[in-house]
Order: C-alpha cells, then sequence, then structure tokens
C-alpha cells in the first residue's frame, strides 16, 4: 500500500490488485480509527478519488 493525498491534503492509502478480470485494480482505503474501510469519496472533501489526480 502507498500513502498519496487529495487535493485537500487529506491522506488517503492506496492499494493496486492484481486479479484476473482486469490486470489490476485500484482500492482506497480510510486511515484511522481501528477499522479501515475501502473509500470512493475523499473523507475530508467528498471529491471521488482518482488515482490520477492523488498526489
Amino acid at each position: 500500500m502507498q500513502k498519496r493525498f487529495c487535493s485537500c491534503g487529506a491522506p488517503v492509502l492506496v492499494e493496486y490488485k492484481l486479479n484476473s478480470a482486469r490486470p489490476w485494480e485500484t482500492r482506497f482505503w480510510g486511515q484511522g480509527g481501528s477499522e479501515r474501510r475501502t473509500l470512493a469519496v475523499c473523507p475530508c472533501c467528498g471529491r471521488r478519488l482518482d488515482i490520477h489526480s492523488l498526489r
């Protein structure tokens, strides 16, 4: 996993998952708390997460 940042500065963990249906899949994980969960939007600003827009 890699730590990346949304344009608002919020940290997001990125996982690249290899699978047979597609060459690879990107999953975004929230940080903090005892429970990790997959994300579709930034938990801070609500922007849709896209690997190309993260820093």
